[in-house]
This record gives structure tokens, sequence and C-alpha cells, in this order.
């Protein structure tokens, strides 16, 4: 209810923001991707979410994750385009927040996860989305199938872009 009442809070200010009756720009500040981690975190502990339960499982802790076996990488606008020799599932690296599904002219189909960790990754190329936006997804989870053997990839650590240089050591696990 709590939340229902915050997001038409904020509509609210952005409609008014619009019309010229607020000359602030209140809305830059709760609808940042750091704003929606906190809320997200806020309402889960309002609820009592079951899946923030550790379980313990057994696991093979030298498992490669596929993303580290690209077979090239070259910068691209703001990112990274991998290519792969074979289309992959793209999987959750960390639990987060999908905060972004659609189109755009970069990278055409196109879904961003802002993670746990503060990292907001933007997965470009995509060819099948299996997450809606404003989804909560825990580590492994399935956000999307790649359409073709190559994916954009950009990732923004603290609001900053992470430089092309560091995203191989990045797609490894080695930069976390």
């Amino acid at each position: 209810m709590v939340a229902i009442v915050l997001t038409l809070g904020v509509i609210g200010v952005a409609k008014l923001e619009d019309a010229g009756v607020i000359r602030e720009p209140v809305t830059q500040y709760v609808t940042s991707g750091k704003d929606f981690m906190a809320m997200k975190k806020w309402v889960a502990t309002m609820i009592n979410d079951p899946g923030a339960d550790k379980v313990a499982v057994m696991a093979d802790p030298h498992k490669e994750n596929p993303f580290s076996a690209y077979e090239s990488m070259q910068p691209y606008k703001e990112g990274v385009i991998v290519s792969y020799s074979q289309p992959l599932a793209i999987d959750a690296q960390e639990s987060g927040l999908v905060i972004f599904t659609g189109f755009t002219r970069e990278s055409g189909k196109t879904i961003t996860v802002l993670y746990d960790s503060g990292d907001e990754v933007t997965y470009g190329y995509v060819g099948t989305f299996t997450k809606l936006p404003y989804t909560a997804v825990k580590k492994g989870d399935t956000l999307g199938l790649m359409g073709e053997e190559a994916i954009y990839l950009k990732v923004k650590r603290d609001g900053v872009k992470m430089d092309a240089s560091l995203l191989p050591a990045y797609l490894s696990g080695g930069e976390q």
C-alpha cells in the first residue's frame, strides 16, 4: 500500500513539474536507480521477502562463467560488442532490479539491470526478454536470450561508465 502511495506521489510531482507548477527538478532526486533499490529493499523488509533467506548449496566453484568465453570484444558507443560462438541465455549476475526493457537506437532490444552491488548493466541486441521492467531478480535468473551470437554490454559502477578495457575482467568475474 505504501509503495502504491509513493508511486502515485512521484507521478503527481512529475506531472506538476511538466506543467511548470514546480520549478525545481524534484523527480530527478527520486527516480534514480539507487532510489529504486532503496525502495525495493525497504518494501522487501516490510513484506518479509521469503527469497531473502540464504540456502547453502554445493556447486562447482571452478565452473566457468559462459560470458567469459567470448570470441571477440570491440568498443561501441558507451560499451562494447561481445561476440560468441553461439547465442547464450543472459543470466543475472547477482540479485537486483530490472529497470528497463525496450528498444534503443544504440543497442536495439535492450534490458538494463541495477544490481544490489550498485552496478548498472545494460545488455543490448537481446533476442527475447524473459523479465519485465521493475522485476526483482536473483543471481542466475534468466533475463533474456541473445538473438544472434553477439551482445552489446555497458556497465556503470557508481554512476560512472566502466572503461572498455576493464570489461574482460568484469565478464570473467574478476572485477567485482
